[in-house]
């Protein structure tokens, strides 16, 4: 049974091409992986340095599901009056079948400014990709032994076009703005990812890979001791379109020691090559300086067949140091 869900699970992947074989690595906690979201969002918060982690594992109903790690840090650092962050920014992905794995590491820059209350950030972010496939986990119709019936991965491969390993350079550029108004606060990004669309293959043809476009848009609207957090994330890549949205509410605890604030959440995904794609769940604590997320996808692709409906499974971590920068500068002087 686990293996027609397989075949099932291939075939529509096949059919769905320019959707599934397009798009970079995502999550569905976006706004919780911000290095990867925009490059401008390094050093985009209220202290010294933060670190993040982000794990994914999707499709557990197949036999090899898919898996994906993040780990980033940045830190402020000031020039003169001029307010800088650089970070780092790491992922390890592993999907299907053929063990195709991917390992990214990158730079991140990025420069903030604040203009009549206007908060504008920009950021680039450039680092090296590398990806690899296991040939040993696949068949080819060269293995198939008409003695036995079966595929035999003891045969031949008869392949030898196909490369099993492949990395590049890679350079991303991004800008955010935010504006603290009278009762919420605005916020909205736009970057560009593979600006200079390397070239990426494992059959040693001139396969480009195109520019991605990413537009966030977000709302921080404090009621009391509650807030709301609407968010949405559109993505394009040639012809492959992701829009995610959603609402994250919560309650600041008053006078917390430990558990500061608790949250959650419903979002949607949709690729538009479907009328529904996901819905996601979302559930977190805050701890003092340490925020956890924990997220479900429920699949309502035509995928869900296959998937059973069990989607993917998340959990966010980031950690952000209390700020050593005054907020407010008095100056002593003797009373008259």
């Amino acid at each position: 049974m686990k293996n027609i869900k397989i075949t099932y699970f291939v075939i529509i992947l096949l059919v769905s091409g320019t959707s599934a074989l397009s798009q970079d690595i995502h999550f569905s906690q976006f706004y919780a992986s911000p290095l990867s979201l925009n490059p401008a969002n390094t050093g985009n918060y209220d202290g010294d340095w933060r670190i993040m982690n982000n794990y994914r594992n999707q499709w557990r109903a197949l036999s090899i599901p898919f898996r994906t790690i993040s780990v980033g840090f940045d830190r402020q650092f000031w020039l003169h009056s001029e307010k800088f962050s650089g970070g780092i920014y790491i992922i390890n992905d592993k999907s299907g079948p053929a063990g195709l794995t991917v390992n990214k590491i990158f730079l991140s820059f990025a420069w903030h400014k604040t203009v009549n209350g206007h908060n504008w950030h920009t950021g680039i972010q450039g680092g090296m990709v590398f990806k690899s496939i296991s040939m040993g986990s696949l068949t080819f119709p060269s293995q198939y032994d008409i003695t036995s019936g079966q595929f035999n991965n003891q045969l031949p491969v008869n392949e030898d076009n196909i490369g099993l390993s492949d990395n590049y350079p890679d350079l991303n550029f991004g800008i955010a703005w935010s504006k603290r108004l009278r009762f919420f606060e605005p916020e909205l990004g736009v970057s560009f990812f593979h600006l200079t669309m390397p070239k990426e293959t494992f059959l040693g043809n001139n396969n480009r890979l195109p520019i991605r476009t990413a537009l966030n848009l977000g709302f921080n609207i404090p009621i009391k001791n509650w807030f709301a957090h609407p968010m949405a994330l559109y993505m394009r890549q040639t012809t492959a379109t992701d829009l995610l949205g959603g609402l994250e509410f919560g309650y600041n605890i008053p006078k917390a020691n430990v558990i500061k604030q608790i949250f959650a959440g419903y979002f949607f995904r949709n690729d538009f090559s479907t009328a529904f794609d996901a819905s996601i769940a979302v559930i977190g604590l805050q701890f003092k300086q340490l925020r956890l997320g924990f997220s479900y996808d429920i699949n309502s692709s035509p995928l869900k067949i296959a998937t059973n409906r069990r989607g993917a499974f998340e959990v966010s971590l980031i950690y952000i140091s209390k700020s050593t920068i005054p907020q407010k500068v008095t100056i002593p002087c003797d009373r008259l």
